[in-house]
């Protein structure tokens, strides 16, 4: 369940996946919300209309200390940090009909 879960955040962060509208629907649940970094919140419908036009230039971000815990047994979550911008992460990830997506996300900064 690990790899499959860090694979999966891992595509997120590919701009090859981020550019693809068709492979985020796949990897976003219909109920997606993310909190970003800056503190604003955005829905599914948002991200999948903005993800793709900055794939181009989403530089290269490396994740560590990748760890989950499993809320049930189709609810996980995952914590991470990206390396380039020091940034906490975490994500649940949904079980659905053998398919695991995205329900939610949020990036922290680090405090300096």
């Amino acid at each position: 369940m690990l790899e499959t879960l860090l694979s999966l955040e891992s595509q997120l962060l590919l701009p090859s996946v981020r550019g693809k509208q068709q492979q985020l629907e796949l990897l976003l649940h219909p109920d997606f919300i993310e909190i970003g970094a800056s503190g604003r919140t955005y829905d599914r419908a948002q991200v999948l209309d903005e993800l793709p036009s900055e794939a181009v230039d989403y530089p290269v971000r490396t994740i560590e200390n990748f760890r989950l815990r499993k809320l049930n047994e189709e609810l996980v979550q995952v914590f991470y940090s990206i390396v380039e911008n020091e940034t906490q992460r975490t994500s649940i990830w949904k079980l659905e009909g053998g398919q695991w997506s995205m329900i939610y996300h949020q990036g922290t900064r680090r405090a300096s």
